[in-house]
């Protein structure tokens, strides 16, 4: 594979190091949605692979309808920009992609106050089955998964996507403290 996703990666982070100080979430993550859809005009099989592999889970999400503007977040910006991107030790052209996607999955899927009931190690993430409004809570840990009254949910075979933020405002849900 050539290397030419890691030069690619590396005029991102040149571009984040020198808009570092106007970045906020939003303006980030659409950086990397671009960049995204850059590594998609690739006529590269094995990039191809990567890509669909990675991103291709974000091309058909309404990425307005989810992401969730509030000064409380569950992650700090300033260590994604930092350690993720700027101090990033990418190497290769598919850890450039996993880590792009590692980063916009982390802006984009709301991650919630409730304690994982399996480990107790981590917080749980709020998703949705496609077309429904029924929340998921999936912890990044152990992977267990639990519907909204507390019960083992199966993900098997199932097509989830990050909830909506207006749904996780009306369900009164919040933010997991960083």
């Amino acid at each position: 594979m050539s290397q030419i996703i890691l030069k690619k990666w590396e005029q991102l982070r040149k571009c984040v190091i020198q808009d570092r100080d106007f970045l906020d979430s939003r303006s980030l993550l659409n950086l990397l949605l671009d960049w995204m859809k850059e590594i998609k005009e690739f006529n590269d099989i094995q990039i191809q692979n990567l890509y669909k592999l990675h991103f291709s889970y974000y091309e058909n999400l309404n990425i307005d309808e989810i992401f969730y503007e509030n000064s409380v977040v569950w992650y700090s910006l300033e260590e994604i920009i930092q350690y993720d991107i700027i101090q990033a030790n990418i190497d290769s052209d598919k850890w450039a992609i996993e880590n792009s996607s590692n980063i916009i999955y982390n802006l984009l899927v709301f991650k919630s106050d409730r304690e994982c009931p399996c480990c107790h190690d981590d917080n749980l993430r709020v998703l949705v089955e496609i077309n429904s409004e029924r929340l998921i809570f999936e912890c990044d840990s152990c992977l267990c998964a639990i519907n909204e009254d507390k019960t083992k949910y199966n993900l098997e075979g199932k097509k989830i996507i990050p909830v909506a933020a207006f749904l996780i405002k009306a369900k009164g849900i919040n933010p997991s403290p960083i």
